[in-house]
Formats: C-alpha cells, sequence, structure tokens
C-alpha cells in the first residue's frame, strides 16, 4: 500500500494573552512548558514528528513547515533540535496577519516541495494527550482530503463550553467525513446546552488537512485579495538554508483574518471529522486546570509548581517561576508569578486576563508584556 505523504505544518503565530503573565511577547505560550517538561511547540512537534503513527493508517509525515513570528525562529529552531527534529522549512512573517495568511504562504510552500503531498495544518500551542487517537483521527479524514475537500477536526463536544466555537455537521460524505452544514460562534451557556443535547454540533479546534491545491482554489474564490498578496510576498521573497523570511514590505499588505472566516465559512468543500483524543487548547488558566485534574484521573483539586505551599486550598490554581507563593483558605482561584508580574483572579472570571493586557498595552508597559 502506497502511503499518503502528510506535511505538518505547524502555525505559531499566536500571542497567548489570555494566559498572561507567562505568555509574553518574547516567549508566547506555545514556547512555554505548561503541561510537562516539554514546551507547547515541542509537543506539537513530536505529535507530528515522521513516521510513529499507528501501522496500517495509510501515512506518514513529513518533516514540518514552521510559520513563526520572525523573533522567534531561533528559539523555535532551538526547542526542535533539542529533540532531534529539523523543520524542512521555517516561514517568518514580519507581521502578524492571522491564520488566512499564513495558510496560504504554507500551502504556496508545500505544493512547491511536494505537489502530491497533503498538508495539515495545527496550532502549535495545543495538548492532545492520546496520540493513537489522533493517528486514527487523521486518518479518518484522508479520503475526504485526497476528493479535494477542506477537512477540519471536530472535538467531541461533551460539555456545555461557552469559549468554544462549535461546527454543526450535515450529511455523510463517507465513512468518517460529514460535510459541515454551520460554523457557529462562541454560545451563550443555554445555546452550548442545545448544541450538546442535539449530537450534531463538534468544537472547533482549528486542525485542517487538505491538499495544498484545494486550498488555494478555495481562497481564489473566497479571498482573493489574501491569497493574491500572499503570492507575491512569497515571490518576493528569498530562502536562506531552511529559514524563508517573508518580505515585509510585501507580506504587510496582507489583510488580516482567520482562515474560518476567510474560506471555511464560505466555502462549499468543507468537511468535518470528529476527534476524541483528549484536546484542550489550553485557552486559559481555567482550561490548564481542568486539564491538570484529568490527567491526574480528578485526584488533585489543585494544580501547582514551583516553589509553592498551600494549606486548605482548593479548585486553585498556583503557579511562579521562582518566589515563594503561599495560599491559605482560597477556592476557585488563579495566582500567577512570573517575570515579576502576579495575576490573582477568581476562576470564572480568567477570560478576562486580555483586559489586563490591553491595559498594558495602553500604558506602553512593553516590560509586562
Amino acid at each position: 500500500m502506497v502511503k499518503t505523504n502528510i506535511i505538518p505544518v505547524i502555525m505559531s503565530g499566536g500571542a497567548g494573552t489570555r494566559l498572561w503573565p507567562a505568555s509574553r511577547k518574547a516567549a508566547p505560550k506555545q514556547l512555554l512548558p505548561l503541561v510537562n517538561e516539554q514546551t507547547m511547540i515541542q509537543e506539537t512537534a513530536e505529535r507530528l514528528r515522521g513516521n510513529w503513527p499507528i501501522k496500517g493508517n495509510g501515512f506518514d509525515f513529513g518533516a514540518p513547515v514552521i510559520v513563526c513570528n520572525t523573533t522567534h525562529a531561533a528559539p523555535i529552531t532551538k526547542q526542535l533540535s533539542e529533540l532531534g527534529i529539523k523543520p524542512c522549512l521555517i516561514i517568518t512573517e514580519p507581521v502578524p496577519r492571522n491564520t488566512a495568511p499564513c495558510a496560504a504562504i504554507a500551502a504556496l510552500a508545500v505544493q512547491a516541495a511536494d505537489p502530491d503531498a497533503l498538508m495539515l495544518l495545527a496550532p502549535a500551542d495545543h495538548h492532545i494527550s492520546n496520540k493513537p487517537a489522533f493517528s486514527r483521527v487523521v486518518a479518518n479524514g484522508l479520503q475526504a482530503a485526497k476528493s479535494s475537500h477542506l477537512v477540519t477536526f471536530g472535538i467531541t463536544a461533551e460539555t456545555p463550553e461557552t469559549g468554544y466555537g462549535y461546527i454543526q455537521k450535515g450529511a455523510n460524505l463517507d465513512e468518517h467525513a460529514f460535510t459541515v452544514a454551520a460554523f457557529k460562534e462562541k454560545p451563550c451557556k443555554n445555546v452550548a446546552e442545545e448544541y450538546i443535547a442535539s449530537g450534531q454540533y463538534f468544537w472547533n479546534a482549528g486542525i485542517f488537512m487538505c491538499k495544498p491545491s484545494a486550498l488555494l482554489s478555495e481562497m481564489k474564490l473566497h479571498c482573493p485579495d489574501i491569497l493574491k498578496a500572499c503570492e507575491k510576498a512569497y515571490e518576493a521573497s528569498t530562502q536562506d538554508g531552511n529559514y524563508l523570511p517573508l518580505n515585509e514590505k510585501a507580506f504587510a499588505v496582507c489583510p488580516a483574518n482567520s482562515i474560518d472566516y476567510a474560506v471555511m465559512e464560505r466555502t462549499e468543500k468543507a468537511a468535518v471529522v470528529e476527534a476524541n483524543m483528549g484536546w484542550s487548547d489550553i485557552g486559559s488558566w481555567s482550561a490548564l486546570l481542568e486539564l491538570k485534574r484529568v490527567l491526574a484521573d480528578g485526584d488533585d483539586t489543585n494544580a501547582l509548581k514551583g516553589d509553592v505551599h498551600v494549606i486548605d486550598t482548593s479548585n486553585s490554581l498556583v503557579h511562579t517561576d521562582g518566589p515563594f507563593v503561599a495560599a491559605i483558605g482560597v477556592d476557585n482561584l488563579a495566582i500567577v508569578v512570573h517575570d515579576g508580574a502576579v495575576l490573582v483572579a477568581k476562576m470564572d472570571r480568567v477570560q478576562d486576563v486580555k483586559k489586563i493586557v490591553d491595559f498594558l498595552k495602553a500604558r506602553d508597559d512593553k516590560n509586562k508584556l
């Protein structure tokens, strides 16, 4: 059996502002060891490494393409080299432009490297605890992707989360894939409960698999301004070894938009494959606390890291990068000390951490950002 070559594209342009003060501009979430000793991008690259997928799943992963901020290329290269992973290409963005331009540039690069390969677009900062399940999910999407559909992996939605977008499945495409009936924005609690009760919705994880040519064709149809700008930036850029620094002048004029808004919500080629694989986007301190509980089989009600001591404390996350932190008699708190900044927040308010970042930006406090 001839195996399908899949070139992973690791998207590492996110800022991770909801994990401030640990996640900063110089070292955002994906460069941090949040779940275990590996950083998030190391976890992701390990998951997308070489030929580890389960035998019989019909594919191999090629060397990854990394798309990242210019200033993060060196630390990412170092972190991946510690795992013995050498990307086939590191594309550096001089300015952030969201995931649609990232996907377009990557598709142009993958198509040039191997026109017969599929590309798998994966955020650098997600955790997936069940690697064999992930391998099976990728295999389940091969048929739809090979038939020029843009496949997204819909996470099995077990609880009415309001912090995720949702994907409504439509008709069957094959044994594993469905058409996409609709993409839904982050809902209120009542609407999320309706989604869960219907059994027709998945969480939107922002992971995609497709032919590069299929994505470029749909972008030409639905967001030609983004595609044209990306083609110009790609053509104007000069590769140096396995680095491709995008031409700043050409890339800066590209409109900023997400692949969801620019392509997936408009195309008739969207497909969804269900993914039950222990996924978390670790999008907030509360999400990290919940993940730590799951990994500990629910035995530990707190998530502690660093020089920490707690007494009569529950449902709390306490992290420090140096100073000793003690907590007594508290419940439902995030207490984070990192690089001279301290965050104390109720767990049900940690989504508002971005407001702190906005405040620091407004007063131009670069030392805290």
